[in-house]
């Protein structure tokens, strides 16, 4: 068959591959034959429905149920819809935010209480999908330059933003169908980021490869996933590594069948290389960068190059230096701003300014920063913005300030990512309290814990007379990143 779409790719995978795995979650092993057959059930339960191309599907589904989240997206596809993926772990809040960005007119998920205020057509459990098979609506006509998802992801502002991944746009990379056998990658990371997503949900219908996903990730149970289910390719972003390495069991497990260790997402602390090559000296480790908005990817590819701190890799033709006038830097050494092309350009969902900021000519402008060294690998240096990632996740301290600002005794509002051991960076805040009221540091961490999402809310919460100011009036964070960081160790040592 003519292949126009992944969800047609998935359909070859099935005739050439149909009794291999392809999604294990450890509930729930599902093959080719069967995903495609499921994903053919659903696609047109959706369109018995009443779901016409273009209409968007929200599916906050968690990973415990990363069978049914695979299963829910290709249906979408086939059904000519557009899939919203949408973490569980975000609040109710947040998620009717994105759903009012979105406009779904169908849901499938796992997590129903976090939906049941918005207005649906129709909602599913991802254990009770509708069902349909006569439905299935004519693959031929559907549009195979249509938009496909909306990823939501915050960029470097406090607003939820959906980025838009087209059909060619999931096509790009796709291999051939002649492997002898499928290969196998243990993750846990969440199915509904980019990663997650493209890397993990797509993974067995684009490569052949069986994708194992743990549930809920805690070291010991991956350890245990690694032993049991002997991927040839374990995928840990910074902190999960971390913590597998921390583990005191952790040089009793065999890992002699991992042949690849990718990390990614997050700054890849450099002991954690050093750690990892001396306990599992075989296993070749790829230190990865990449983003939502696309148009970026890199992967270091050898050790010399994932020893050195910082190095995502070779800089390749798609992405460039530029200067903050927008030349491109060439020179070894010089800090510039990183750009990415794409063949397939994205852009933010009902969001043209922002689209503007971020998308120009096909150049992806990422706010992130790096340089070139004298071997020519591109070496990260931070963020031009103020965005923080915590334990892989992007967190944008605009957004936690305005909570903080929502509780009555607070006058202003900073926070600020601060280092952290184990998950790269943690939250901190600083502020001041209005006039005449008061307010204990444990009540407006409870507050936010009311208003945000868990791992959104400052570890480290200090109350100030005064915050640090230029002349217009403007917070210098430059100025409170030390004495947080200090407030922080010792609420760790008095913990």
């Amino acid at each position: 068959m003519e292949v126009r779409r992944i969800s047609d790719a998935l359909k070859v995978r099935a005739q050439h591959q149909a009794d291999e795995i392809a999604h294990d979650d450890t509930r729930r092993q599902i093959s080719f034959a069967e995903w495609d057959r499921e994903v053919d059930e659903v696609a047109g339960g959706l369109a018995a429905a009443g779901l016409v191309p273009g209409d968007r599907v929200f599916l906050p589904i968690s990973n415990f149920h990363a069978v049914e989240m695979a299963i829910a997206v290709f249906a979408v596809f086939r059904a000519g819809g557009i899939a919203c993926p949408i973490n569980t772990r975000l609040n109710p809040k947040e998620i009717a935010e994105y759903a009012a960005l979105c406009e779904p007119r169908f849901c499938i998920t796992d997590a129903p209480d976090r939906v049941r205020d918005l207005k649906l057509a129709a909602c599913w459990h991802a254990e009770d999908m509708p069902r349909n098979l006569t439905a299935l609506p004519d693959q031929a006509s559907l549009d195979p330059g249509a938009d496909a998802e909306i990823l939501a992801t915050s960029g470097t502002t406090g607003k939820i933003k959906g980025v838009v991944i087209s059909h060619p746009d999931l096509m790009t990379g796709v291999t051939g169908y002649n492997m002898d056998r499928s290969r196998s990658t243990l993750n846990a990371l969440p199915l509904t980021g980019s990663g997650g997503n493209i890397g993990i949900v797509m993974l067995p219908a684009r490569g052949g490869a069986t994708a194992i996903t743990q549930p809920k990730f805690d070291p010991k149970g991956f350890l245990d996933l690694v032993r049991e289910k002997r991927p040839n390719l374990v995928y840990l972003v910074p902190s999960m590594l971390r913590l597998v390495l921390d583990h005191p069991d952790a040089p009793d497990y065999d890992f002699s069948g991992v042949k690849y260790l990718m990390t990614g997402t997050a700054p890849l602390p450099h002991d954690s290389v050093k750690r990892a090559m001396d306990l599992w000296p075989h296993l070749r480790i790829r230190n990865s960068y990449g983003m939502s908005e696309g148009g970026v990817g890199v992967s270091t590819t050898s050790a010399e190059q994932v020893l050195k701190p910082g190095c995502v890799g070779k800089l390749p033709k798609h992405m460039q230096l530029r200067d903050e006038a927008g030349n491109v830097i060439t020179t070894v050494g010089v800090v510039g701003e990183i750009y990415g092309w794409q063949k397939h350009p994205r852009r933010y969902w009902n969001d043209e300014q922002a689209t503007a900021d971020s998308f120009r000519g096909g150049w992806t402008k990422t706010g992130d920063l790096g340089f070139i060294d004298e071997d020519g690998d591109l070496i990260m240096a931070g963020r031009s913005k103020e965005l923080i990632i915590r334990g892989g996740y992007n967190i944008t301290p605009l957004e936690i300030e305005t909570v903080l600002h929502l509780h009555p005794a607070v006058q202003q509002a900073a926070v600020v990512g601060i280092p952290h051991e184990i998950l790269g960076e943690d939250i901190a805040a600083a502020v001041t309290l209005r006039p005449g009221k008061t307010a204990e540091t444990e009540e407006i961490l409870s507050f936010c814990r009311e208003h945000l999402a868990d791992n959104k809310v400052p570890r480290t919460l200090v109350i100030m007379d005064s915050l640090p100011l230029n002349p217009n009036g403007k917070i210098l964070k430059k100025y409170l990143a030390e004495p947080l960081a200090r407030a922080a160790e010792a609420r760790r040592r008095a913990a």
